[in-house]
């Protein structure tokens, strides 16, 4: 039997502006009663942490299996390592520059964009919005804060045409955190 590993899981698009409700007491309890152990959840934004003994894909199909059969509606979870998550808290460009943290976001990808969709999303960075392609996330910098951004997760995901799920920084550390407890 494998040593149970630590996933980080963002869920996409759940608890904004009032559709697709799901309580994260809720989840914590699903996931507790599917063997899923340690689970903790950050907001109410979709951030959970847990530990299983199943690989990455087996744990995204059968927690998006669960939210289906258990809220009626179908929600992309993106799932990280405390490693992956680590080395992208240590490679933000954007952090290096000195970057107020709360201008600081990160888009995770649910994989690689082509090319070509790279090249058009990158010919809407300005100077008030500075971002930086990493494998299948994306580092953000907004200079007039995300409430005043143009290139925002519904903006991304139809240029890049593929799903994705922003976080702000302050989140991304607390996930890290959370992880080493």
């Amino acid at each position: 039997m494998n040593p149970p590993k630590t996933h980080i899981l963002l869920l996409r698009g759940i608890n904004v502006g009032g559709h697709r409700k799901i309580k994260m007491a809720d989840l914590k309890l699903l996931l507790l009663d599917n063997g899923y152990l340690n689970v903790q959840t950050y907001i109410q934004s979709g951030n959970v942490i847990c530990k299983s003994e199943k690989e990455k894909p087996q744990v995204k199909q059968h927690i998006e299996s669960l939210i289906v059969d258990n809220y009626g509606f179908e929600v992309t979870i993106l799932i990280l390592s405390p490693l992956d998550l680590q080395k992208i808290m240590d490679n933000n460009p954007f952090v290096k520059q000195q970057s107020p943290i709360e201008k600081l976001y990160c888009t995770f990808l649910e994989y690689r964009p082509t090319p070509e969709s790279k090249d058009l999303l990158l010919s809407y960075k300005t100077e008030d919005e500075e971002f930086v392609f990493e494998e299948s996330h994306i580092y953000f910098c907004y200079h007039k804060g995300y409430g005043k951004a143009k290139v925002t997760n519904p903006f991304i995901e139809k240029k890049l045409n593929l799903q994705a799920t922003s976080r702000n920084w302050k989140t991304i550390g607390k996930l890290l955190e959370l992880t080493r407890q």
